[in-house]
């Protein structure tokens, strides 16, 4: 008889045909050592002389390793018939003989595959045979998935993946995978789930895995997959997607050294600005400021090998904001004799404009493959949320106390007594900043209401892209309370609280455009949303306002 190892695996096939099979495609992944053949009672046995992953336990459940046997090209066959388009979904094997590689080629030729997504913790060929796999992608001109993350951040870090879609030159997309939303038992959780993922992030492969609600037949659960599936597409195509094209290859130019020079020397032109509108200094300072920057930038582009794409695009993200908010308060400060009206609509145009500079620099900032697909990403969210805020107070004290009057102002107003008006707003606007700041960045540190979730399924129904909450909830009603406010009562403290709110929705706005992996049109619809819905809202908000005044009256 035969003794062999306990660690080793034997296989008995059943019939003639799957012995035939395991030994086609075995010997492509494994050596003749590895892989010994013997009859046995008349019957072809298989002995697995390498080392075979243990099943682990997963939620209680025993998960067996996959051996990789091969893939079934009668079944592939059948399937393309049918009107299914095949993605190549590889593992890695235990095995030594890489000659399994080479059938992909094959595989893709004869199945007009277009996309691999592949399966498992490690990529095919890693450690030693990456190049075999590169090669298969560069030849056959194919798109390699990236599986987002559980957190919506990165992509899933499958052992070798970074090296291959470096050496192929990114030919990379990005893909969600529904396994990350099988917590949820609500189906039309799922759904928007896959909707934002398409809508927020870019993604443009969704890698479906059938519902798995234990509370339900398996019928009922397929029944539900395939209801969402065609829901899914349909909103889909009535939002201008096309579901039945393959994908777009994009570039994967770099931006060059002129490139960034570009960008840097409009951040200088900006804060100079910034600066002269903030300090007034004379020309003789301006002048050698302006020679000074424009070698440091030509060195810092031009002569070095550092990248500081994301300096700029946080440097973006700080500068407009906070000169938007600038050029505003000396507006407010200047123009009491004008109509409500015409304030708001000065005030829309100066926000939106000046931070429109923002938001076009930061994306060309970040315009590269890496950024797009969220290889990389913009990691500066919480600065940027809140570096603007405190100049926007700064700005404050220099457009209504003057530089030399900044000293006394602190000391005065640590010595007054405010009335409960500004005790109000003050409370409201520390509620706001608490909110604003814990919903901020990549982790959120407040968790989302239901009602929040109903509304914004509702704004996706409607738009595009659903508006921040932190620009038709926060800015738009702050700026219209204020302009209203302060027109009436002329308390500079009114324009100090609301005008952090102000900021807040200022500052959203660019932000969204710190996200390069949502597509440049999704973010400018997004905002024009929140600029219709924010009008609408900062008019309730006035009328609101309006009859908290005439009850305070009656009340007094």
């Amino acid at each position: 008889g035969k003794a062999s190892n306990p660690v080793n695996l034997i296989i008995r096939p059943s019939d003639q045909r799957t012995a035939d099979f395991i030994e086609e495609n075995l010997s492509k992944r494994l050596s003749s050592e590895e892989l010994i053949s013997f009859a046995l009672e008349g019957q072809q046995i298989f002995l697995l002389n390498l080392e075979i992953p243990q099943p682990v336990k997963v939620e209680g459940e025993t998960k067996k390793p996959d051996l990789r046997i091969g893939f079934d090209r009668e079944l592939m066959k059948e399937l393309k018939e049918q009107g299914f388009e095949i993605v190549l979904s590889p593992g890695n094997t235990s095995g030594s003989n890489t000659q399994y590689i080479n059938e992909y080629s094959d595989l893709v030729k004869q199945f007009e595959i277009n996309y691999v997504v592949f399966d498992g913790m490690e990529i095919s060929g890693f450690p030693d045979d990456i190049d075999l796999m590169q090669q298969v992608i560069t030849e056959n001109h194919l798109t390699v998935g990236i599986i987002e993350t559980a957190v919506q951040l990165g992509y899933l870090n499958q052992v070798g993946i970074d090296e291959l879609i470096y050496d192929s030159g990114y030919p990379i997309n990005r893909v969600y995978s529904t396994r990350n939303d099988e917590y949820l038992k609500e189906v039309n959780e799922r759904y928007y789930r896959w909707v934002r993922a398409v809508i927020d992030r870019g993604i443009r492969i969704i890698y479906l895995v059938p519902f798995q609600n234990e509370k339900l037949y398996h019928s009922v659960n397929l029944e539900d997959t395939l209801d969402t599936v065609a829901r899914f597409h349909q909103t889909m195509e009535e939002k201008g997607f096309n579901t039945n094209q393959p994908l777009s290859k994009l570039s994967a130019e770099m931006p060059g050294k002129f490139h960034r020079l570009a960008v840097s020397l409009s951040l200088l032109i900006g804060s100079l600005l910034y600066l002269g509108y903030l300090f007034r200094p004379h020309r003789k300072t301006v002048l050698p400021l302006l020679a000074l920057g424009f070698l440091g930038c030509l060195a810092l582009n031009l002569f070095t090998n550092a990248d500081f794409t994301k300096l700029y695009a946080l440097a973006a993200a700080i500068l407009y904001p906070a000169l938007s908010s600038l050029l505003a308060l000396y507006y407010w400060r200047d123009n009491h004799q004008y109509s409500i009206g015409k304030q708001l609509a000065v005030s829309l145009a100066i926000i939106l404009g000046v931070n429109a500079i923002g938001m076009y620099t930061i994306v060309t900032s970040l315009a590269d493959i890496t950024y797009i697909m969220n290889v990389e990403y913009f990691r500066g969210v919480k600065v940027a949320f809140l570096a603007p805020l405190l100049l926007f107070v700064f700005n404050y004290l220099v457009v209504y106390k003057g530089k030399n009057g900044i000293k006394k102002f602190l000391e005065d107003f640590l010595r007054t007594s405010p009335n409960y008006f500004i005790l109000g707003l003050s409370l409201i606007g520390l509620v706001g900043l608490y909110l604003y700041l814990a919903r901020s960045g990549h982790t959120a540190g407040v968790s989302v209401s239901s009602l929040e979730l109903r509304t914004r399924e509702v704004l996706e129904t409607i738009f595009m892209a659903r508006p921040r909450f932190k620009e038709i909830i926060i800015g738009y009603p702050a700026l219209f309370a204020l302009v209203y406010l302060y027109h009436k009562y002329k308390n500079e403290a009114i324009v100090l609280v609301l005008g952090l709110g102000v900021m807040m929705g200022s500052i959203s706005m660019v932000n969204s455009f710190s996200h390069v992996f949502t597509a440049v049109t999704v973010s400018a619809q997004r905002t024009l949303a929140g600029l219709l819905v924010g009008v609408i809202l900062g008019i309730i908000t006035i009328i609101a306002v309006w009859v908290g005044e005439k009850i305070y009256r009656q009340w007094q």
